[in-house]
């Protein structure tokens, strides 16, 4: 695992891509985000798999109810785009 601050980070993301080691990024010194090749994902523990998901959700959450949006206008442009995919 390696350690890399934001801009670090920024600069040399292809380099960790190749490498595929986890990276903690910080900012300030203070962790920000996890970059984690999806090769080595098996290797996280169930339980940050799941908190993974949940925040994301959370985050999705936000993002729909800043935006006044609807789990059923969600639903209704998926069901949409499904019928102008075929």
């Amino acid at each position: 695992m390696k350690l890399a601050s934001i801009r670090e980070f920024r600069t040399s993301l292809a380099d960790y891509s190749k490498e595929g080691d986890m990276v903690l990024v910080t900012n300030h010194g203070k962790m920000v985000g996890c970059f984690l090749p999806l090769e080595k994902s098996e290797n996280l523990p169930i339980e940050m798999k799941k908190e993974f998901i949940a925040q994301m959700g959370r985050n999705i959450a936000s993002a729909l109810s800043l935006r006044k949006t609807s789990e059923k206008d969600v639903l209704d442009d998926f069901k949409n785009f499904k019928k102008r995919r075929r």
